[in-house]
């Protein structure tokens, strides 16, 4: 065809269209425009519909409905629109009900009727739209600590104690989710007194109360008291943290007082008569105080002499002057002390040791041993042991002359 001029079969299309139109009159009504909403639940959320009419023109009543039960999230469920022959559309509105309901995502569907359907005016596409209010009023929980913001607990002795931490998941159960938490602290490392220092906690869905263990650990290190702090980090699954209730204070009490000699060997003369030797409990090597002292300890000691000439002989180079083999500290006592009598005899002898030993097996109490637990004591070398030198020659007895020129030695 000549530039300009539609095609042939163009014009038997638009022809064909036209005719259909005029025979049977048809006049069709739909949605216009949006037909799917994702919206939050507020008291000014409003669903806006367009509802067209293309054809024939007519006086048309369309209705726009709720499919299925009325579960109260609308103001309204229903609505209708007079559209009159003079005009093309109308715009219907659906206001969204603000409840206190904790809810999820939850999806409904509208659907477009007419009130006198027949067989000149009908139903085309789009004829339903739907709506998604989105998760609202903690659907999913808000997760905190449901327990005393401080407490405190004692290091156990020997073993490891769980200490329970309660959290609850208030208003919605909606879904899994999971709070993230982590340990933070000291003035020690956290892994010395806890485990784990991090981690999750999950709960499930519709579940609103979880009980999660934190392991105290017996490290036997002498400590004061420890400040830690649980605290909630994040969380996955749509729940919230109340940020008034996510921490917990943690006190470990002061433990594990060091029990310990103030030196690890000592030399004193045969003279010395009484040997003191200073055992401490609840002191660093600094002198300051460390760990418990308000409990009674004990701890028994060893004495351990050999056979040879360099070891010392219990009672006869040296005496125990304690009534029994026990150390005992009363609470709030830092020191004790254990006498020995060094023996002064006329046997000439070289120097001679012996052994004092803590016993760890026999420690009771909250206290820990430290180095040095063992006390090694030289009696130094007495009365001339390795001899006296003089001259033993008939010269003392007289005087003897001398030729030089006949004697050569």
């Amino acid at each position: 065809p000549p530039i300009g001029m539609p095609s042939a079969s163009l014009l038997v299309n638009l022809l064909s269209a036209l005719l259909i139109s005029f025979v049977f009159g048809e006049t069709e009504v739909r949605f216009s425009g949006q037909t799917e909403f994702l919206v939050n639940e507020t008291t000014t959320t409003v669903i806006r519909l367009v509802i067209e009419r293309t054809g024939e023109p007519a006086n048309i009543t369309a209705i726009v409905s709720l499919y299925g039960e009325d579960t109260g999230d609308f103001v309204d469920t229903y609505a209708a629109t007079f559209i009159p022959a003079s005009e093309t559309s109308r715009t219907v509105y659906i206001a969204v009900c603000d409840d206190d309901i904790p809810e999820p995502d939850e999806t409904f569907i509208f659907y477009l009727t007419l009130q006198k359907p027949s067989s000149k005016i009908k139903l085309g596409w789009p004829r339903s739209v739907t709506v998604t209010i989105l998760s609202n009023d903690n659907a999913f929980g808000v997760i905190s600590f449901d327990m005393p913001s401080l407490i405190t607990v004692n290091e156990p002795r020997g073993r490891n104690e769980s200490v329970p931490f309660i959290l609850i998941r208030e208003k919605g159960t909606y879904g899994s989710v999971t709070v993230s938490f982590e340990v933070e602290g000291g003035p020690n490392p956290p892994e010395e007194d806890l485990s784990p220092v991090k981690g999750n906690i999950t709960f499930p869905p519709g579940r609103a109360v979880m009980v999660y263990n934190l392991t105290v650990l017996d490290d036997e290190i002498p400590e004061n008291d420890e400040l830690f702090l649980v605290q909630l980090k994040s969380m996955e699954g749509g729940a919230e943290i109340n940020t008034t209730r996510n921490s917990v204070e943690v006190v470990i009490r002061k433990n594990d007082s060091p029990i310990r000699f103030t030196q690890s060997s000592y030399l004193v003369p045969e003279e010395a008569d009484i040997l003191t030797i200073p055992v401490v409990r609840g002191k660093n090597e600094s002198g300051n105080l460390i760990g418990s002292d308000e409990y009674q300890v004990s701890i028994s000691y060893a004495v351990v002499t050999g056979n040879s000439t360099a070891h010392a002989e219990q009672n006869v180079d040296f005496i125990d002057l304690q009534p029994n083999m026990t150390i005992f500290f009363p609470p709030f006592v830092h020191e004790s002390y254990l006498k020995f009598q060094i023996i002064d005899d006329a046997i000439p002898e070289i120097a001679e040791s012996f052994l004092i030993v803590l016993l760890k097996d026999t420690l009771q109490g909250d206290a820990v041993l430290l180095s040095p637990s063992t006390v090694q004591v030289t009696i130094k070398a007495n009365d001339k042991p390795y001899g006296v030198l003089s001259f033993n020659s008939v010269l003392f007895e007289q005087t003897v002359i001398i030729d030089e020129d006949r004697v050569s030695r």
